[in-house]
């Protein structure tokens, strides 16, 4: 027989004991690595995560107690600017309540049987709050063919006409009233109601003058616009 030499075997013999050792540690340190991982995992992981309660300063126990604010003794009421001041076109209460009654009586007619007997006794009314010449004129002076014309027309129909005034004030570019004169613009509404038909309605103004007399009545003057 062939002779063998024996420095390979042993050589190989040398790399096959290597490996195997080397597969032994791989295994140790897989099963060390197990092992550990195991041990690391915390207690009670599977457990429901756990809810924070809010804290007393987030939630109120439902009772304010901020004590309410206090008014300021200096503030001022609500509203105090919103008073509106006196009205630049108004005129003095009895210059208001004689401008009224005037315009009322002087424009009035009443043509039904038995109450007035011509135009003119609205006029003769009217001189009750007139004075001066002007009085005069209203219970002596008569209203003409125009006013005569006018009259037979109501009488025909027995026509009642009635006055409702709207309003009273200072005319435009008029001066402001004084103690013992002003002026004053009535604003009324003539209603024209005959015995038959449609009841007619209009909307007329007249401009007076007014004095206060000596016993401190206030009467018109003058009826500047007519």
């Amino acid at each position: 027989m062939p002779k063998t030499d024996a420095a390979p075997v042993r050589a190989q013999r040398g790399t096959i004991a290597l490996f195997v050792a080397a597969a032994v540690l791989a295994v140790v340190g897989v099963a060390l690595l197990l092992g550990l991982g195991g041990g690391e995992r915390p207690a009670g992981s599977g457990s429901a995560p756990r809810t924070t309660a809010p804290s007393s300063a987030a939630v109120g126990n439902g009772n304010d107690d901020t004590p309410p604010a206090e008014a300021s003794p200096n503030a001022e009421p609500s509203g105090s600017h919103d008073v509106p001041g006196p009205d630049p076109a108004s005129v003095p209460a009895p210059v208001d309540e004689v401008a009224r009654a005037f315009t009322t009586a002087w424009a009035s007619h009443d043509a039904r049987p038995g109450r007035d007997s011509s135009f003119d006794d609205a006029s003769r009314r009217a001189a009750a709050y007139a004075a001066g010449d002007l009085a005069e004129d209203l219970r002596t002076h008569t209203s003409g063919s125009a006013g005569t014309q006018q009259w037979l027309s109501w009488k025909d129909r027995q026509v009642q006409v009635t006055v409702t005034v709207l309003r009273v004030s200072l005319p435009d570019g008029a001066p402001a009233p004084s103690e013992d004169s002003s002026f004053a613009r009535v604003i009324y509404k003539l209603k024209e109601s005959p015995a038959k038909g449609p009841v007619t309605e209009s909307e007329e103004q007249v401009a007076l003058k007014l004095r206060r007399g000596a016993d401190g009545s206030w009467r018109v003057m003058g009826l500047p616009n007519v």
